[in-house]
């Protein structure tokens, strides 16, 4: 079983990555596709794509099917946002990238978070 950093080593961006292997590892099949603008901060920079794919991936797996139901999911989303605010300082890929913080460490850090709340 492949994990989210060889999938991108294998050249998929750092948001399909993280799709791909939750995929793998859920047995599911969230559209890769709906990554692929994410990759590189949205490509300017911006929130970083391991980021916006772990949320992706959670929202698929623990995200709401009707308007009436709660969303779950946000709290989630507030447990990871905080760990990796805490550990990094910032959920932005330029600053990330000024810190030193290289892709492959970004996406093992957010899969291993997101596992916590998926498994």
């Amino acid at each position: 079983m492949k994990n989210a950093v060889e999938f991108y080593k294998e050249g998929y961006n750092c948001a399909e990555s993280m799709i791909k292997a939750v995929n793998q590892e859920k047995n599911l099949n969230i559209p890769v596709s709906i990554a692929s603008p994410f990759g590189r901060g949205m490509t300017v920079g911006s929130s970083c794509g391991a980021i916006t794919g772990a949320l992706m991936a959670l929202g698929a797996i623990k995200g709401r099917k009707e308007a009436v139901e709660p969303n779950q999911a946000r709290d989630y989303t507030k447990k990871i946002m905080g760990k990796i605010r805490e550990k990094y300082g910032t959920f932005q890929c330029a600053e990330l990238k000024k810190k030193g913080v290289s892709c492959a460490e970004i996406i093992e850090y957010t899969h291993s978070v997101l596992k916590e709340y998926i498994d």
